[in-house]
């Protein structure tokens, strides 16, 4: 027999990773697990497919669209879409009459990732392959699909005989999973680091503050639930803040769903929750680097109030305020910054085109007012 071709459709950035590694290890895999009889060639081709789409059959139409004009005997399309369905997780739909699938990447939760993903495309292209090439039993994959933290489920659409869904149950942990796929995707620890002038702001409050001993009596008189609900207030009003000051609500909208809607906004505040945890965990070792080298305990001690000379206890304490203080001036610092660069490190591939596309028609429609107005 001859060649077959396969042909993986992936989104851009994470989805992208993802195909372009299977590409190189698929061959072989695909020989000793589906047919040793043939040679598989793995094409990659990145398309942002329907962009800001929210069903799942229009990526399956472009994805066949890909595997007739590239001449493929089977398309997978490697999706960051969470798909719904009858209040199921999809983590793949297999159209085997078409030769097309598509697979959410959220449905895989976050790491470890690649060899879950792995094993489901190998038991989709067995099912496309046994379906097109009535391939005897004996070449049908033995192994059982990854549990993924949760089972699988196989089932058949109704009224779609040559088709088949996997879905995640049960389906509360089905719904964490897409969660922490999307908040993955869209790697909440890359935001801060591009934050310089943030992180510069709070830390030059923080330590001009630390210069007057006021900081220093407060730290010695507060009561641990104080520095609980002062760093809770720092750290919400930096994400409110951000999420208010860049537009990174998602608002109502006629192409986006209410589910869906709900989700992404989900998302986005558990990503910069996440990433301004990091950035207080990283400002409060700065500080207290900086409190126990330059703080004299002796000195600190006399001014403070407190009996004895100032222990390891005392030097957490204040710099946990100051990284507190810090963290409410470094709010003001991230709603200075640039809408695009903050879109851009805080959203996914998926959401920055949901957003420019859901502004585009928030402008488009403001025009039509503002002419029919006129």
């Amino acid at each position: 027999m001859g060649d077959i071709a396969v042909g993986l459709v992936p989104a851009p950035e994470l989805p992208e990773k993802m195909a372009k590694r299977l590409a190189e290890i698929l061959p072989e895999l695909l020989v000793d697990q589906i047919d040793a009889s043939l040679e598989w060639e793995i094409d990659v081709i990145i398309d942002p497919l329907t962009g800001a789409a929210e069903t799942a059959d229009e990526i399956i139409e472009e994805t066949e669209i890909r595997k007739q004009k590239n001449n493929w005997d089977y398309a997978i399309c490697l999706t960051d879409l969470p798909i719904y369905e009858n209040g199921n997780i999809v983590l793949a739909d297999i159209n085997k009459g078409r030769g097309v699938s598509q697979i959410s990447l959220p449905a895989f939760g976050s790491v470890p990732m690649k060899k879950r993903l792995q094993e489901v495309v190998l038991e989709t292209i067995s099912e496309l392959h046994y379906y097109h090439y009535n391939t005897s039993q004996e070449h049908q994959r033995k192994k059982k699909l990854p549990k993924l933290f949760s089972p699988i489920r196989k089932i058949v659409p109704e009224d779609e005989e040559d088709s088949l869904r996997f879905i995640v149950i049960p389906k509360i942990n089905g719904r964490l999973r897409v969660l922490m796929g999307m908040v993955y995707a869209n790697r909440p620890w890359t935001i801060f680091p591009s934050f310089k002038s943030v992180v510069a702001v709070a830390f030059a409050t923080g330590t001009y503050g630390l210069i007057f001993p006021t900081l220093w009596q407060l730290s010695a008189a507060f009561q641990s639930i104080r520095f609980i609900g002062l760093m809770l207030t720092a750290l919400s009003s930096m994400i409110i803040w951000i999420i208010l000051a860049h537009n990174l609500w998602e608002k109502p909208s006629h192409r986006s769903k209410y589910n869906l809607r709900r989700v992404y906004n989900l998302v986005t505040v558990i990503t910069l929750s996440l990433a301004v945890l990091l950035y207080y965990a990283m400002l409060l070792i700065l500080f207290f680097l900086a409190v126990r080298v330059f703080v004299p305990a002796e000195l600190f001690a006399a001014e403070a109030g407190l009996e004895g000379k100032a222990g390891m206890i005392d030097y957490i304490k204040l710099s946990w305020l100051a990284t507190s203080v810090a963290t409410l001036a470094g709010a003001i610092g991230a709603g200075l910054e640039n809408d695009e660069l903050v879109r851009n490190i805080t959203y996914g591939y998926r959401q920055k085109r949901r957003y420019k596309e859901i502004q585009n028609d928030s402008s488009d429609n403001e025009e039509a007012r503002e002419t029919q107005d006129a």
